[in-house]
């Protein structure tokens, strides 16, 4: 099973922000989303602007991260008017 978890205010169409899905076999991420795509097609929707940051366990992900049983994945949108990774004024960077 993997688990899902959508961060933020992103939401499956019914309004849930965790998912869990079955996995047989180890597969790439983006191969899994585009399997469960009509549940997420928010998130869809960002990967296809690079708008949202993916990761699997405590990694930073592609499209061709593998994706195993037990894994979790998270989907962290991004908004550069409102959130600070796009802005990083704390290590010295300029608004």
């Amino acid at each position: 099973m993997v688990t899902l978890r959508l961060l933020g205010n992103l939401r499956t169409p019914s309004g849930e922000s965790v998912l869990e899905w079955e996995l047989k076999e180890p597969m790439p991420l983006r191969q899994l989303l585009d399997t469960h795509q009509d549940e997420i097609p928010e998130v869809m929707a960002m990967l296809a602007e690079t708008e949202c940051m993916l990761t699997v366990g405590i990694r930073i992900a592609s499209h061709t991260t593998i994706v195993r049983d037990g894994d979790t994945i998270k989907v962290t949108p991004h908004n550069s008017a409102l959130h600070a990774a796009d802005f990083p004024t704390w290590h010295g960077g300029t608004t």
